[in-house]
């Protein structure tokens, strides 16, 4: 009795790991499927609308430079004095604050220009 008993035991946990396996592997195929699904009808309805933000980056622009008074006249190029300002920089901390600041005003200025094209 005790042999049939452990073999219906490895039969149900074997199935059990087969079905938990196969849910697994279905469920994210589907969320996949459902996400193309709600893309196609919106695509073909033509309802999707796209709604255009300008923002103003002048006062983050300047409040950077008024923090920062390392980043100099940064027009989103490489600027020669600005690296060699950046050298002489002493402090890790500060050094690492001075160029996250100017790659957030190079992108700034990028925006900007984006934003004038349209």
């Amino acid at each position: 009795m005790s042999n049939m008993n452990t073999t219906s035991l490895a039969v149900l946990v074997a199935t059990m790991t087969a079905l938990l396996g196969a849910t697994m592997i279905a469920n994210p195929i589907g969320q996949a499927n459902a996400q193309e699904n709600q893309t196609n009808q919106t695509n073909a309805t033509g309802a999707a609308k796209i709604t255009i933000t300008k923002i103003d980056v002048d006062p983050l622009m300047k409040a950077l430079k008024d923090n920062y008074p390392k980043l100099g006249d940064i027009k989103g190029e490489e600027d020669k004095s600005f690296v060699e300002t950046v050298k002489d920089l002493k402090d890790a901390k500060e050094t690492a604050r001075t160029l996250v600041a100017a790659n957030l005003l190079r992108d700034l200025i990028q925006l900007k220009a984006l934003q004038d094209m349209e």
